[in-house]
């Protein structure tokens, strides 16, 4: 009988292939796309529709967020409570999500119950009355979570960072305050579900154990009706504030820890350089064995982790850094950020430090393509900025190919210290803020 040498750390074999299953793409009798990922073995299915009914397109703050989360208040027919019930018995869930460039709609449920639920899931798109009662309460219980929000410095850090980036007119920047919700009624929100939802454009990724049948019940319940197709777009032209102070502290007292942001502009996923660049940030900050990690946690202990990321929106994009750490260290950490960004730019990286990077990063697109319903997230991202699947393989070709060299090039050309935008939020004694910045701003 063999044993198992535990001592003998097992043999690291490299990703040869990733490759996506088949994606069949169709139009309803109407017009609607369809993208259907096929897997036999699962006794599940995921409809997910893509509306054009995010910030981009609502005409005043908080109205895609708050359309997309009473979509399931309360129809002609049915109640919020009735809806949750039905739902609960066939142990599915509909979920319903607003970003900064679309709005989601999405079922998950038993292949069994498909028949059963997608009357009930058209019914919640296209018939929704939302209602005064159940509007009144969903404002009461966000407002007193802003609340609370209000009082975290990583949460006034982030507000502070994006205002600071975009500006409080852009989709990205605002962060919706209790006057937004104080001017939401039930006509503006049916009247942007009229424009985004009932009128507006949108796709169906539908994933899981899709059968013909299945495919059959979907154009029975949607694709029969004139669809206008209409591209409503953007109501109001957005523009980019440039920032007027690129290093900011704002007081918050008696916290004993500080909330810090750092960072700026960059190259969305529709730019060239974006494939490479996320190796970049996997460097600096992507994941748990990153430079920052190593510095500003395990090196210094500052903070319980740090990390950066690449938020890449249809418009524009932008890196950020972002932790917490004990006031007073505040300043000392965010040298050694600006450090970490620095040796980026100086010193060549290691070719082993780089091929355990582009390990991790083939293992993250080995998992995104690991069943259909993680596929079907990863198909989202390619529809939502009009790619096809050429680009993830592109990526891939990109983690593999990318040089020492191509990442101090783009660290050169991205991480320019004197273009970064800099927000802490802290306790000004504890962290000494006088001693990096003379005049404090005001957090409002």
């Amino acid at each position: 009988m063999n044993h198992l040498d535990r001592t003998v750390q097992p043999p690291l074999k490299e990703i040869e292939k990733i490759m996506l299953p088949a994606i069949r793409q169709f139009n309803l009798t109407n017009g609607i796309p369809v993208y259907s990922i096929a897997a036999a073995n699962l006794e599940v299915i995921k409809v997910e529709f893509i509306f054009e009914a995010g910030r981009w397109q609502e005409p005043q703050n908080a109205l895609a967020a708050t359309t997309s989360k009473m979509l399931l208040g309360g129809t002609s027919s049915k109640t919020a409570q009735q809806i949750a019930e039905e739902i609960e018995y066939f142990g599915a869930t509909i979920g319903t999500e607003a970003t900064v460039d679309y709005g989601l709609v999405t079922l998950y449920c038993l292949t069994k119950h498909v028949d059963k639920l997608l009357p009930l899931l058209k019914e919640v798109i296209s018939d929704p009355i939302f209602p005064d009662k159940e509007l009144e309460t969903y404002i009461q219980i966000s407002k007193q979570r802003l609340m609370v929000s209000l009082e975290k410095v990583d949460f006034l850090a982030n507000k502070a960072f994006n205002e600071q980036l975009y500006g409080t007119q852009y989709p990205a920047g605002y962060t919706t305050t209790a006057e937004d919700y104080d001017n939401i009624t039930s006509t503006v929100l049916r009247s942007f579900h009229d424009a985004q939802y009932k009128n507006g454009k949108f796709k169906i990724i539908v994933a899981g154990n899709v059968t013909e049948h299945i495919l059959s019940l979907l154009d029975a319940t949607f694709g029969k009706e004139d669809s206008t197709m209409s591209t409503n777009g953007q109501h109001l032209a957005r523009v980019i504030m440039k920032p007027d102070n690129r290093k900011l502290f704002f007081p918050k007292k008696d916290t004993v820890q500080s909330g810090i942001r750092i960072g700026k502009m960059l190259a969305n996923k529709l730019h060239p350089d974006y494939p490479s660049l996320r190796v970049l940030n996997t460097i600096l900050g992507g994941y748990f064995g990153s430079r920052l990690m190593q510095n500003l946690r395990e090196d210094k202990g500052y903070c319980y982790g740090i990390h950066s990321s690449i938020a890449s929106y249809l418009h524009d994009a932008h890196l950020y850094i972002s932790t917490e750490v004990g006031a007073e260290v505040t300043w000392n950490a965010v040298k050694e950020i600006y450090d970490e960004l620095d040796r980026l730019k100086t010193e060549i990286v290691s070719q082993e430090e780089l091929q355990l990077v582009k390990n991790y990063l083939l293992g993250v697109y080995l998992g995104d393509v690991d069943g259909a319903l993680n596929v079907a997230e990863v198909l989202r991202g390619l529809i939502v900025y009009g790619l096809d699947e050429q680009f993830f393989y592109n990526l891939i070709e990109s983690v593999k190919s990318v040089t020492p060299e191509e990442i101090q090039r783009l660290a050169i050309k991205y991480f320019d210290n004197s273009n970064m935008v800099e927000v802490v939020v802290g306790d000004p004694v504890l962290s000494n803020s006088d001693a990096r910045i003379a005049e404090p701003a005001e957090l409002v």
